[in-house]
Parts: structure tokens; sequence; C-alpha cells
């Protein structure tokens, strides 16, 4: 019996992404590409952006009545924004039938035309941006790779983990310095991944992971940035952001003393 159902939709979304390791003028190119096709089309202007600060913004964005193409970078990396995603507003990540492309090294007009096929619906394109200023540079952790050792959450001076029974979790991701991804290279799991991290490898997210080569190279980079002794230098650390935590929190209520005084209109004693 022939079935009534009707054929699934289209829809290609495309991440514009703003980070260092990404070509603009390439990314341009597609972006004004898109706009020509009979197809729905939503851009994210940064979708690690939006994943950590709007995540909400992408409530509905995929549908089970359209077969949907990503365009972004790799695989491995999009999955778990999407998974982080899923984990903030309750909502499936995305259908099951979902092709990529990593727009930096894989995509071709090629690729998205044979996507198309013969199918022709109405253009439309929907922008959704996340315009802070923010540069939206923050760890992403693998959960299929992490332990749970903590070391990560250990070492990093600015909050940006929360150690937990079991967990290990991105709590401030603003905390986050840019372009710091010294949490990542001594990670015994190799299980954090910064998006914008432009020297690729399984820090940059890549999608195949040369263990022995990861191996070797957190090896270097544990006596570089820990040296011999790791468990005096976190014990240091810690030391060190309990009072930078403390500075911090010194420095806030003496703004909102001063604040106060001045909604009061009296002098400093």
């Amino acid at each position: 019996m022939e079935s009534n159902r009707n054929p699934p939709g289209k829809h290609i979304v495309f991440c514009n992404c703003q980070g260092s390791n990404t070509d603009r003028t390439k990314s341009e190119k597609i972006k004004q590409y898109l706009q020509t096709l009979p197809v729905r089309v939503t851009i994210l202007s940064d979708f690690c952006g939006l994943a950590a600060t709007k995540a909400g913004s992408l409530n509905g964005l995929f549908s089970e009545k359209e077969e949907v193409m990503i365009l972004g970078c790799h695989r491995r990396t999009m999955n778990l924004l999407f998974e982080s995603i899923s984990s903030i507003t309750g909502e499936l990540p995305a259908p099951a039938y979902i092709n990529h492309i990593n727009s930096e090294t894989e995509y071709t007009e090629n690729e998205v035309n044979k996507f198309l096929s013969s199918y022709r619906g109405r253009q439309s394109t929907t922008e959704i941006s996340e315009d802070s200023g923010w540069p939206s540079w923050y760890p992403v952790i693998d959960y299929n790779r992490c332990t749970a050792c903590g070391q990560c959450a250990d070492f990093c001076l600015f909050e940006v983990y929360e150690k937990k029974p079991g967990r290990v979790d991105v709590i401030n991701p603003h905390g986050c310095k840019n372009q710091c991804p010294a949490c990542a290279r001594i990670c015994p799991a190799t299980a954090i991944i910064f998006p914008k991290y432009k020297n690729g490898g399984a820090i940059g997210g890549s999608d195949n992971i040369d263990e022995q080569s990861e191996n070797e190279r957190r090896a270097r980079d544990v006596e570089n940035i820990l040296g011999n002794d790791i468990y005096t230098t976190l014990r240091n650390r810690e030391i060190k952001r309990r009072s930078i935590i403390k500075e911090e929190a010194m420095k806030k209520a003496l703004t909102e003393r001063e604040n106060m005084l001045k909604q009061s209109g009296m002098q400093k004693i």
C-alpha cells in the first residue's frame, strides 16, 4: 500500500562562526550562496555563544518533518553543543537524520546541491544572533572521555568548572580567559574541547583523535604547565583561586557600598 505521507522538507543550518580559526571570506561566500537556494535556511551567528548564553533561542530549530543539513565545525564538537542545549532546554537536540558538513574543510556547493537534489521549496532565511561581543571562548566537556578526576577544576583560577560527585560541569563559561586552553592541554583523558582552538587536534574537537600523539603532547604540556610536582602546583593554584575570589568579593562589596552612599547622598566615612 502506497504511503500518503508527504516527503520531508529540507532545512540547512549554517554556523557563521566568528572564531579566529575561521576563514571569514569563505564563510561570507557560503552565507551568500545559501540565501539563493529554494530552501529554509537558518544562520547562527555563533553557535558556541548561542549554546552558552541563549540556548532558548534555538528552541524549535529542528522539526521531525524536515531533513537537516548542518554546516559548522567538527561533528563531535557540534554534537556536544547540541547535547548541552538539550540539557538546558529539555528539547531533543536534533532529528536523527542530520547531514553534517565541516564548513571549513569539507564544504562544496556540490555537497549542498546533492542534499537538495530535486527539492524545490520556498527560500527563507532566518538569522539567530549572539551579539554581546563576547568571543565565546570556553571549554566543552566530552563526557564519553571524561573520568571526573577534577584536575581541570583544580587548575582553573576563574571558577569555570564545578566538581560534583562523579561529574565535572562547566558552570561559568564567561569566566574563561580568551585563547587560554591550558586546562584542556593537561586533561588526563583529553576530554576538554575548545571549539575555537585554532591548532586543531583533540582540543579543537577533531573527530579523529590520534591517541599516541595526544598522549605525547599532553606529557609535554603537563611538564611545561605543572612541572614535576603536579599535586603541589594544583594545591598552590587552589590557594591562589581562593585569594582571587576573596579579592573579587571585596571589590564587589566596596562597589556596592559606594553605590549605596551615592544613592543616599551620604558622604564617605
